[in-house]
C-alpha cells in the first residue's frame, strides 16, 4: 500500500494537535506510519533525561513503549523553541533535524510529522520558522482548529497563509466538537468561507478515528465475462486522499490477465461532490 507522509500543525496552541496526531497515528500505526516531534519545549526529567511530554502522550494512549527516536530536540523550558534553546544554551541545527527525518525514512513506510504550535512559531530566532521546515521537508498540511468562539478567524488567518506560502493543505480537523449549536455555525462558516471539502471532526472524549474516517482506494479486477478476479484495497491515505499509482495497477492487471478495472474511494468527510483530483 501506498501513502503520504503529512504534518500537522494548529491554529493556536492547545488546540489538540498532539491528541490529533495521537489519533491519527493510532489509525494508521498498523501501515507502518511512524511519528516524529522535530523539537520538542515544555520537556521533563524522568530516569535521568528528558522526557518529551508530546511523544510520553502519544506512546501511553496507544499503549507502547517510550521511543527516543521520536524526537530530535528536547528543551526543558516550556516556552517557545527558539526562546528555550537559548535560555539553555542548545543550538537547534536544522541538518540534525533534517538527517533524523531522512533516517526514520529509512525504517518506516511514511511518517507523522507534528510541529510546535502554528506556523510562525520561530525554531531559531529570526532565521528559522515552522513554516520553513514544512517547507523543507515539501509536506501537506493537516491543519487543526478548534470549534469554539474565535474559530473562525484563526481558522481563516491560517488558511490564508498556508496558501500564501504555497503550502498544501492536506485536511481540517476540527477538534474538541461538543455539539454546541455555536460550534456548528463555526464549522459551517470556516467551510464556506474556505471552499475546503474534506475535513474531520474529532468529538470531545473520543478515542479513535475509525476507518471510515479515512480515505481509501480500492481497485476491482474484472474478467472477460465481467466476473471479479480480485478485488484490493490498494492504498490508505489520510483525512482527504490517497496515493495511487497506476504502474502498480497496470502490473496487476497484467499478471492477473483481467480484461477491465473498477476504481473507487471514499470520502471521509461524506461529501459526495467530486474533488478536482476525482474528475
Amino acid at each position: 500500500m501506498k501513502f503520504k507522509d503529512f504534518f500537522v500543525i494548529g491554529t493556536d496552541t492547545d488546540v489538540g494537535k498532539t491528541y490529533v496526531s495521537t489519533l491519527l497515528y493510532k489509525a494508521l500505526r498498523k501501515y507502518n506510519f511512524q511519528y516524529y516531534k522535530p523539537i520538542q519545549s515544555g520537556c521533563f526529567s524522568k530516569d535521568g533525561k528528558l522526557t518529551a511530554p508530546d511523544v510520553d502522550f502519544l506512546t501511553k494512549f496507544v499503549g507502547i513503549d517510550y521511543d527516543d527516536s521520536m524526537v530530535t530536540y528536547t528543551l526543558k523550558e516550556e516556552v517557545s523553541p527558539h526562546l528555550a534553546s537559548e535560555m539553555e544554551g542548545t543550538t537547534i541545527e536544522i541538518e540534525n533535524v533534517k538527517r533524523h527525518y531522512k533516517d526514520l525514512k529509512k525504517k518506516y513506510s511514511n511518517i507523522l510529522v507534528e510541529g510546535a504550535g502554528g506556523l510562525y512559531v520561530p525554531l531559531i530566532r529570526d532565521k528559522f520558522y515552522i513554516y520553513d521546515l514544512i517547507k523543507l521537508f515539501n509536506l501537506p498540511v493537516v491543519l487543526v482548529c478548534g470549534t469554539k468562539v474565535g474559530a473562525i478567524n484563526h481558522t481563516m488567518l491560517t488558511l490564508n497563509a498556508l496558501d500564501t506560502m504555497g503550502i498544501k493543505l492536506h485536511g481540517l480537523v476540527f477538534n474538541n466538537y461538543k455539539g454546541q449549536f455555536f460550534e456548528d455555525d463555526n464549522i459551517k462558516v470556516i467551510l464556506e468561507l474556505s471552499k475546503v471539502k474534506n475535513y474531520l471532526i474529532i468529538k470531545n472524549g473520543q478515542k479513535e478515528i475509525s476507518n471510515e474516517e479515512i480515505e481509501k482506494f480500492y481497485v476491482l479486477y474484472l474478467s472477460s465475462s465481467n466476473e471479479v478476479i480480485k478485488f484490493e484495497e490498494n492504498s490508505v491515505g489520510t483525512l482527504d486522499r490517497s496515493s495511487v499509482y497506476p504502474r502498480e495497477i497496470y502490473k496487476k492487471i497484467i499478471n492477473l490477465n483481467a480484461k477491465s478495472i473498477i476504481l473507487a474511494h471514499n470520502h471521509p468527510s461524506d461529501n459526495i461532490t467530486p474533488s478536482k483530483c476525482d474528475i
